[in-house]
């Protein structure tokens, strides 16, 4: 069985990501022919540590731990932020007037990214970050008015890289691309230095890139709970399995500011240059590390929705993002990508409902709930909240008693709007809201509807899970009908939010 690599999110020094635990010997069993698994490890790489993992012979494996780390430092001395002779550095300080070919490499990516993600990332928030800097310093809360200006200023910047100029109007940073981009180059230069690999990976705080021969089984990299965090790694979220792709970590937790009482992520919005109040943290699977760098950085400063709906239209990402107090809300195509295994022995529900058209003048849209609960009339898993307003949400009573008042965060981070009537379909993989399978037994379906200057409805579809069903109730006025069909295994795709 391949071993497992363990992800740790624990953050340092000049990158944003992770340290990672690596459950692997020095020097793995032999294959055939020459061939080895080799394991290389180094610290002090990035501020960080670097492993790299080879299938491939003693001799190859060397050069290509030589060619990863020379590309890895020749970047470095290019993008790194702590070391006052790189070309980054010198250009903010004003040393250096023209840019080099690398630097304009990745000026560009900055630019396309923010073109692709706006107001969600951004690489010139080098004098907001220095603002941060300073107030952590002198232990004094910035003026935010001061921090959003710089902000906006560096946003809404006309700067064009055609003229080859220095900006004049905000700073460069590169820690949210810069480590992937480099991983990327320096996983190019190994697999040339080691033509004859079967299989490479390569992991720098966290971040990892991996590459085998069409036809050869990925070795299963396992992700570490940001939320329970210990160094015997016992709480994790799964296990993933890339495909000549990438993974990255972006997440508030493990990494902060302390001024006075006062923590302060370390992330902050591209569009205000603060932190998030409510944060989430974002695990991305991508085709390159540069991309997955970028989009998780983004994707933990973005409202959970919007970044999931970014997600869901970019066929070759998926991401699962994990709320403040551990809830789990993956892309569709996140848990197809855990352990086959465990995948295996989940149930599989699909679910529609729809709302129905009423003719009135002063119809408002309704608020809806949808939840798995047990016998104890316990919340297992939200399913699907419609509608924003704490005030009217609250009008679904029963869910409002059983859930909403204990985590009225959750309107924020997954509450979406309401269309005005039709039909709904989403699918429920047998996990609760903290990503752990649920045990077979008895549980219901509960879906809840309330309206504003209209009426109050709830349906329930008792089940037991680990047996097929399927069964559809027809509502009285302010739902229509809901359907359960439920199945086992799991079939296609999970937790995909309503059409």
């Amino acid at each position: 069985m391949a071993p497992t690599l363990f992800i740790n999110t624990v953050a340092i020094s000049v990158n944003k990501i992770l340290i990672p635990f690596l459950s692997l010997g020095a020097l793995l069993h032999g294959v055939a022919g020459n061939a080895e698994v080799v394991d290389v490890h180094h610290d002090n790489v990035l501020g960080t540590s670097m492993h790299l993992r080879i299938d491939a012979s003693n001799q190859e494996a060397k050069l290509a731990e030589q060619a990863a780390l020379e590309e890895i430092r020749r970047l470095e001395k290019v993008y790194s932020n702590y070391d006052s002779t790189s070309e980054l550095m010198q250009i903010r300080n004003g040393l250096r007037s023209q840019l080099s070919t690398d630097m304009r490499t990745m000026v560009s990516l900055c630019q396309q990214w923010q073109e692709e993600l706006p107001m969600a990332f951004s690489c010139r928030l080098g004098q907001v970050i220095d603002a941060w800097n300073q107030a952590e310093k002198h232990q004094q809360r910035p003026d935010r008015k001061v921090i959003r200006a710089l902000a906006r200023k560096a946003l809404y910047s006309e700067y064009a890289l055609s003229n080859g100029l220095i900006p004049s109007d905000f700073s460069w940073e590169f820690s949210a691309i810069a480590k992937g981009y480099i991983i990327d180059q320096a996983m190019a230069q190994a697999r040339m230095a080691a033509p004859s690999a079967k299989a490479l990976l390569l992991d720098i705080g966290g971040d990892i890139r991996q590459w085998q021969e069409d036809g050869s089984e990925a070795w299963p990299i396992r992700i570490a709970d940001p939320n329970q965090l210990d160094d015997s790694q016992q709480h994790s979220l799964g296990s993933v399995h890339l495909n000549n792709q990438a993974i990255a970590y972006s997440g508030h937790k493990a990494r902060h500011r302390q001024i006075g009482r006062r923590q302060f992520s370390h992330i902050l919005q591209a569009r205000d240059g603060w932190p998030r109040d409510f944060p989430n943290s974002a695990v991305v699977i991508a085709s390159t590390a540069t991309e997955a760098d970028a989009i998780a950085t983004a994707l933990s400063t973005m409202d959970l929705d919007k970044a999931l709906d970014w997600v869901e239209q970019n066929s070759t990402v998926e991401a699962l993002l994990i709320s403040e107090d551990g809830r789990q809300f993956p892309s569709s195509g996140w848990h197809p990508l855990n352990n086959k295994n465990a995948a295996r022995n989940l149930a599989s529900a699909n679910i529609r409902f729809a709302l129905p058209k009423i003719r009135s003048g002063n119809y408002r849209k309704p608020y809806v709930a949808l939840w798995i609960e047990d016998e104890q009339r316990n919340v297992v898993k939200n399913l699907l909240l419609l509608g924003d307003s704490e005030r009217w949400m609250s009008e679904n009573s029963v869910w409002w008693r059983r859930q909403g008042r204990k985590t009225p965060a959750l309107l924020d981070v997954m509450a979406r709007p309401t269309r005005r009537s039709g039909e709904y379909q989403l699918q429920w993989s047998g996990r609760n809201d903290f990503g752990k399978s649920v045990a077979t037994g008895q549980y219901q379906l509960i879906i809840e509807a309330a309206r504003e200057h209209g009426g109050h409805e709830k349906i329930s579809i008792p089940f037991e899970l680990g047996k097929p069903i399927k069964h559809t109730e027809k509502g009285q006025k302010e739902i229509q009908f809901i359907e359960l069909e439920l199945r086992s295994p799991l079939v296609g795709k999970a937790d995909i939010a309503a059409n």
